[in-house]
């Protein structure tokens, strides 16, 4: 039998308010909502909290049929923009109106090495100490890198990412280099060789 994929599950839930459809999507991406927020936040309690307000709003969005699936972008984007533009809301009402920061220009020192070798987000072998550095290095990043990172980790395309966060792919594709470069050292600072084995 065929398995509806994210789009037709979120359609089913909009036209229909099938409540087995939501579940459905609901389980296939919680834990991927709240990894990325865990990252991009690095604080469980505004992750778990900017989780639950995000399903709530999908559920309002579908309640007055304002989901659109002709958007090229998947279900999964359409739902890490909505938690992410809660996450900058709730930051600029804590710390007032922030400005975007130009990208800096790579250090001539980290451009070679920043591939994306230095971090498989297929691979989690890592001891819990290793994963606590790991999300040191992440929170250590500015936040147009660490939420470009988040998601990427989460498997978002960066042309996706682009999409989520408003700016020009060639922009991502910088932002992304630049911070898998500065994690890669700072976990090479650490004493950690295989960087490749630490991420989720």
């Amino acid at each position: 039998m065929h398995e509806p994929d994210d789009k037709s599950l979120m359609l089913r839930f909009q036209a229909d308010g099938d409540t087995a459809a939501f579940e459905r999507l609901f389980s296939r991406n919680k834990d991927a909502l709240l990894r990325f927020l865990l990252r991009l936040s690095g604080d469980p309690a505004i992750a778990e909290d900017i989780s639950q307000h995000t399903w709530l709003r999908v559920i309002e969005l579908a309640e007055a049929a304002r989901y659109r699936a002709d958007d090229a972008a998947a279900f999964r984007t359409f739902l890490f923009t909505l938690a992410r533009n809660r996450y900058v809301d709730q930051q600029q009402r804590r710390h007032g109106a922030t400005h975007t920061r130009s990208v800096e220009p790579m250090d001539e020192t980290l451009a070679g090495r920043a591939d994306d070798a230095i971090l498989d987000p297929q691979l989690l072998t890592a001891d819990s100490q290793t994963i606590d550095l790991l999300d040191q290095a992440l929170r250590a990043l500015p936040t147009e890198q660490r939420e470009v990172i988040a998601m990427w980790m989460q498997g978002v395309e960066l042309v996706d990412v682009a999409r989520i966060v408003g700016a020009p792919w060639a922009t991502i594709v910088s932002r992304k280099k630049y911070a898998l470069s500065k994690v890669r050292a700072f976990l090479e600072r650490a004493g950690i060789r295989q960087v490749s084995d630490v991420i989720a």
